[in-house]
C-alpha cells in the first residue's frame, strides 16, 4: 500500500495542479492542450506529473539559457 501512496504523490489533478501553482485550471488545461504537460489517465480524471509541474513553472538559471 505505501508504494501506491508515494506514486499518487507524484501525480496531480488538474485543481489540485492549479492551487499548487497558483494559477486557473484553465492555465493548466490549456498547456495540457499545447503539449507543455504530459496528460495521464488515472480511472476518470486527467492528472499530471508533479515533477513536470515544478519542471515547467520553475524559474531556469541564466546559465541554462546561454
Amino acid at each position: 500500500m505505501k508504494g501506491k501512496t508515494e506514486n499518487a504523490d507524484n501525480f496531480l489533478t488538474v485543481d489540485e495542479a492549479a492551487r499548487l501553482i497558483g494559477l486557473s485550471h484553465w492555465t493548466v488545461r490549456s498547456w495540457l492542450h499545447k503539449g507543455l504537460l504530459t496528460r495521464y489517465k488515472s480511472a476518470s480524471r486527467t492528472v499530471v506529473s508533479r515533477a513536470e509541474l515544478t519542471e515547467l513553472v520553475s524559474p531556469k538559471r541564466a546559465e541554462e539559457s546561454k
